[in-house]
């Protein structure tokens, strides 16, 4: 990665000694602190970062350090993550390669990273991608080849023969005979497994068929023999319920389909099942519609290349108009929202997903989980400790403590207050590293207003 090696006026913030920034003994002061737990800001708060980890944190006057940093009158949280992405590049629409080739599809794929790096996302989960495009770009990003936010990824999603998502990429499992093929998957050690449990038969669209009871448990205890987590995509409460059952650990979207009962959220809420918010994914295919321009705010200007949000708000617009998609998900949003909040007053811990390419949409579903009814600073916690449960890595990221990655983002604005101010991004730092945004191959930097 690229990083700052002097912090100054151009961050917002003052240095008190100007020595370059090394993931060591960094003190960030005089903050008000969101830790990602939900719990109240607390003013006049410091934190103390040693290599790639926090080691201190308090209040009140902050112990010396090689390098203090200023960030009076500014916001500290964890990085922001986002459970559910699908970075753009693996597949591509023809016409949309812009005839580079795999140059250009690796290209938006890094680009699309570096945005979301811009926008304070500092650990995404690809949850479907195809394999031989995904994994070496995790290992590049791993690497420090790539700046990246922390990159974890599925690769091919798993499925059954003739069933939703079974086409290149996929690995299909119709019977005990076909495991073998899911070892020779989970050989390429995805992060966390995503299985399709989805019977479709909907708008159209042909019933598919999906995983039984005793096969998909197989499937998951296979997957956990290996160590590895597996979330399911599911399209309403019976399917959840069978993937609960069968032993997942996380669900890949809310039900949506069909009415969801509050049965369902205290039965997942008692086993701690988190579930991704997803709802960007409905939004962003919603408005388009009618205002096409959402992708000319300044965060999707300052990530998104021109010919990519041209191609949002004409060639891609078009195609969910005529599909029915727009006027579809106009219409199950609201109810989404509604399931969402009934989730959430049961407990059960909610991670904020998107299903989207592009870090402005980590703060569109911020906005529309507090439209829904949470409270701004539980939202943030979806962001972070929540985020963090989905993945597995509760022990590393999602709040600001001693032990966990220093992974972090300071704001200019109070998100509590108001959750667009979540835009409001000062700097990003990775590991105890401060980023150089401006180094970020994106159009705020490449591109002349």
């Amino acid at each position: 990665m690229r990083y700052l090696n002097y912090i100054g006026v151009a961050l917002g913030v003052a240095v008190s000694l100007m020595s370059p920034v090394r993931a060591q003994n960094v003190v960030i002061g005089n903050i008000t602190l969101i830790d990602g737990t939900g719990a109240e800001p607390v003013p006049h708060a410091w934190v103390a970062v040693t290599g790639d980890r926090i080691t201190g944190v308090g209040t009140g006057v902050p112990p010396k350090a090689q390098v203090n940093i200023d960030g009076a009158g500014r916001f500290l949280l964890p990085g922001l993550i986002d459970t559910h992405v699908h970075i753009g590049g693996g597949r591509l629409r023809p016409g949309e390669e812009g005839g580079g080739g795999m140059a250009a599809r690796r290209q938006r794929a890094e680009q699309s990273l570096h945005g979301y790096l811009y926008s304070g996302v500092t650990t995404v989960y690809d949850s479907g991608n195809m394999p031989e495009f995904i994994f070496p770009l995790r290992d590049d990003t791993r690497s420090g080849a790539v700046l990246s936010p922390r990159l974890l990824a599925t690769g091919g999603v798993v499925t059954v023969p003739g069933g939703y998502g079974s086409g290149p990429g996929a690995t299909l499992i119709g019977g005990p005979e076909d495991l073998p093929s899911l070892k020779a998957y989970l050989d390429l050690a995805p992060d966390m497994v995503k299985i399709l449990l989805d019977p479709q038969g909907r708008r159209g669209i042909p019933e598919a068929p999906i995983f039984t009871a005793s096969l998909l448990a197989d499937v998951v205890n296979l997957i956990h023999a290996r160590g590895i987590r597996a979330t399911v995509h599911i399209p309403a409460e019976a399917e959840a319920r069978l993937a609960i059952e069968a032993g997942v650990d996380a669900l890949a979207h809310l039900p949506a389909r069909t009415a969801m009962s509050e049965d369902f959220a205290v039965y997942a809420a008692d086993r701690k099942i988190p579930i991704a918010t997803t709802l960007t994914v409905f939004s962003n295919i919603a408005r388009v519609a009618d205002t096409p321009e959402m992708f000319d705010s300044p965060l999707y200007r300052a990530v998104m290349p021109p010919d990519q949000r041209e191609r949002q708000k004409t060639t891609e617009r078009a195609r969910y108009i005529e599909s029915g998609m727009s006027s579809f998900f106009s219409r199950m949003l609201p109810g989404m929202q509604q399931r969402m909040m009934i989730l959430h007053e049961a407990g059960v811990p909610l991670a904020l997903g998107t299903d989207r390419s592009f870090g402005p949409t980590v703060h569109e579903e911020l906005r529309l989980i507090v439209e829904a009814g949470v409270p701004p600073v539980e939202a943030l916690k979806m962001a972070a400790v929540h985020a963090a449960l989905y993945l597995g890595l509760s022990e590393d990221l999602g709040t600001v403590e001693v032990g966990k990655y220093a992974d972090l983002i300071l704001l200019r604005d109070d998100p509590t207050s108001d959750i667009r101010n979540s835009t409001s991004v000062d700097w990003v730092m990775s590991g105890g590293k401060i980023v150089d945004r401006t180094a970020l191959d994106l159009p705020v930097n490449t591109i002349i207003p």
